[in-house]
């Protein structure tokens, strides 16, 4: 529980902790699900954290609650509504979560505060996520929790003190320059797609700042109207956290879907989102409410399976049957292929996919996602101890390329011959490059197979010159 100091702390800064909350053991196992859904990918030349919210069907760090069990468990425990219950409300939504894995060199997060709707890091939102009943006092209340120590190296959270009593002016940046800038998957999920952000006119001078270091499993509970933000990640060492955000049952949330909108401010489809009531009732029937998702048994699974594909947990068959599973996951994802036919003697590669897909047509998404978990639960699972060194990843997925584009064995590319050998022409080259660095996620050189001329010499400089983290 609270003591009274903390309360008063909350209430006379906007925030209060940190708190001792969740044991060494808890904290594993809530890391072990966001590791065991994840992967490392090499963004910019940063590492981040690539995670999927598999009720959204979008690749984000928002909400993963909605799928993952124990995220949802640590936000509906006691231990964490009991708190909040202390500092005023008994009828609490679990509406929002939001993992921030700072990876080591990552920027900061800039100041910023949510002080009567929630979007603060758009300059001018359509779409505010929350619409508050008028004249009722506001509540947001975050709920911050450390699962890597946070230090004042690697970016822990730091407050203005009393800043919750004022709206501070949001000014129009560029994107680049807004205030969520600097973190690499909340760039990569949606700010991208915005030509403006947002930045607060505040000047943190003018104010008492706090730092708040947290070890892991330490809580930190604050309002969105206190101005916050965290500092770069200077050390050499990855700070995870995640937190939730609770608002009471009378906020409307996502207002927008009553009028069958459910693109939401930061480009979501959050048709299959929903909010779970965590303490209390709900006495105004405005929202989305359930205790977990509605997914089926067929559904979870699939999502299970192709989970364990996105993130490296099997491995996958070469040549047809690789080409089957993605096009498996594409009727599931997509429906019945809607591309033209791609012309076979110009882009073989990109025909073979096509033809695989548009197989399928007719096949309902039950049936396809039947199909995709049959195989993938045959496929041979990876130890996550074992995996290949980066040169033998590129030397697989080219020696892959080429027999897929030669209709030939695997067996049969040898990666010390000359690319010209393999008879492939300018276009051919021109087509794997960039399929080449689309699976790497960076950008390649048109010159890159004249400079290596073979697939041992290519994935061997692939690797030494920018290593993905794996």
């Amino acid at each position: 529980m609270l003591a009274q100091d903390q309360i008063k702390h909350f209430v006379e800064k906007g925030w209060c902790g940190p708190l001792d909350i969740f044991s060494q053991s808890e904290v594993a196992y809530f890391k072990d699900c966001l590791e065991t859904n994840s992967s490392i990918k090499e963004v910019d030349s940063q590492p981040m954290m690539m995670l999927y919210n598999n009720v959204l069907n979008i690749n984000t760090s928002r909400d993963l609650h909605l799928f993952y069990k124990p995220i949802a468990e640590m936000f509906k425990s006691p231990k964490i509504v009991r708190l909040l219950n202390q500092l005023g409300e008994p009828n609490l939504l679990l509406w929002n979560t939001n993992v921030f894995c700072k990876m080591p060199g990552e920027g900061e997060i800039k100041w910023h505060q949510v002080y009567d709707s929630y979007d603060p890091s758009s300059y001018d939102p359509q779409k505010p996520a929350l619409l508050y009943p008028e004249g009722e006092d506001f509540l947001n209340l975050t709920v911050w929790v450390a699962l890597d120590d946070a230090t004042l190296d690697n970016g822990c959270l730091r407050f203005a003190n009393n800043t919750h009593y004022k709206k501070f002016q949001r000014l129009q940046v560029p994107a680049e320059e807004g205030m969520f800038a600097g973190v690499k998957n909340h760039k990569m999920v949606w700010q991208g797609r915005r030509q403006y952000s947002a930045v607060f006119d505040f000047n943190e001078n003018e104010w008492e700042v706090e730092a708040v270091p947290a070890r892991a499993g330490q809580v930190i509970i604050f309002t969105e109207r206190v101005m916050h933000c965290s500092g770069a990640n200077n050390s050499n060492q990855r700070r995870l956290a995640i937190n939730a955000r609770y608002v009471r049952p009378s906020v409307q949330i996502y207002p927008h879907r009553l009028q069958d909108d459910f693109i939401d401010e930061n480009f979501h489809n959050i048709k299959r989102h929903f909010c779970m009531l965590v303490s209390g009732q709900d006495n105004f029937g405005i929202n989305v409410i359930r205790d977990w998702n509605n997914l089926d048994d067929t559904e979870v699974e699939f999502h299970n399976m192709s989970n364990l594909v996105r993130f490296g947990h099997v491995e996958l068959p070469q040549g047809k049957q690789q080409i089957e599973i993605d096009s498996l996951y594409q009727q599931v994802m997509e429906g019945d292929c809607p591309r033209a036919e791609p012309d076979p003697i110009q882009h073989p590669r990109k025909y073979i996919q096509w033809q695989a897909w548009n197989q399928h047509k007719g096949m309902s998404r039950c049936e396809a996602m039947k199909r995709y978990s049959q195989l993938i639960s045959k496929l041979p699972r990876v130890d996550r101890q074992k995996k290949l060194p980066l040169s033998e990843q590129i030397k697989a997925w080219l020696v892959s390329y080429v027999a897929e584009l030669l209709k030939i064995e695997p067996d049969e590319v040898d990666c010390t011959v000359p690319f010209e050998r393999y008879a492939l022409g300018s276009a051919d080259a021109a087509s794997l490059t960039g399929e080449l660095g689309a699976w790497l996620e960076r950008d390649l050189p048109a010159t890159l197979f004249y400079n290596y001329p073979n697939i041992e010499t290519l994935a061997n400089h692939l690797a030494s010159e920018r290593p993905l983290v794996c």
